[in-house]
C-alpha cells in the first residue's frame, strides 16, 4: 500500500469516528380530532401516539422529540399544551422541541430523533 492509500483511510476512519450517526427516526402523527377528544390525564394515557412516544423515547432518553406543529396561533396552543403533557408523562422539556413545520393544519407530526454516537 502506498503512504497516499493509507493516509486516505486513515482520514476517513479518523472522520468517521468523530461524527454522530442518526439511526432510523420514528415519526408519528397526531390528529386535532383525537386530541380534541381525550385531553385529560387518563384519556391521554389511552392515546396509542402519546403512549408509543413516551415508550420509545424511556428506552433511548437520549433521543429528542420534535414536535412538527401547524403555524398559527392554535398551532402554538396546542403543541404548548401537548408540550406540558409529555413533561407530566416523565419527558424533561429539553428533550422536546417545537417548530412550525407541520403541512397539514389538523396534524403534529411527532418525530422521535434517535442519536447514536
Amino acid at each position: 500500500m502506498t503512504f497516499r492509500v493509507l493516509a486516505n483511510i486513515f482520514l476517513v476512519f479518523g472522520l468517521g469516528c468523530s461524527f454522530n450517526v442518526f439511526a432510523q427516526d420514528a415519526e408519528f402523527n397526531l390528529h386535532a380530532e383525537t386530541w380534541d377528544t381525550q385531553r385529560h390525564g387518563e384519556g391521554l394515557l389511552k392515546m396509542p401516539v402519546l403512549t408509543e412516544v413516551v415508550k420509545q423515547w424511556s428506552v433511548n432518553s437520549q433521543q429528542k422529540i420534535e414536535l412538527r406543529y401547524p403555524g398559527g396561533e392554535e398551532g402554538e396552543l396546542w403543541v404548548e399544551e401537548l408540550k406540558d403533557w409529555f413533561v407530566s408523562l416523565g419527558i424533561p422539556s429539553s428533550a422536546i422541541q417545537a417548530s412550525a413545520e407541520s403541512n397539514a393544519q389538523d396534524i403534529i407530526n411527532i418525530v422521535l430523533i434517535k442519536l447514536v454516537k
